[in-house]
């Protein structure tokens, strides 16, 4: 599969991702009406959602990359 970014901009995204979503978890837990947390809850499924992309997408260039390397070993 081609990808429009390289491993380490996917890495930086993935972090990225996993701080904004833990802030929503805290944020959630400090919520003050049933609106407003269902608001966020929305929010961070969709953030959870981006970091198991962002997760299998970081998987699928590692397995490349060693693919890669694995083949010009053997040339």
């Amino acid at each position: 599969m081609i990808y429009d970014k390289n491993l380490s901009q996917y890495e930086q995204d993935l972090k990225e991702s996993k701080k904004k979503y833990e802030k929503l978890l805290k944020q959630m837990k400090k919520a003050r009406s049933e609106n407003q947390y269902y608001n966020l809850y929305d929010e961070a499924e969709l953030l959870y959602e981006d970091i198991a992309d962002l997760q299998l997408r970081i998987a699928d260039l590692r397995k490349q990359k060693k693919l890669q390397q694995e083949l010009t070993y053997c040339d």
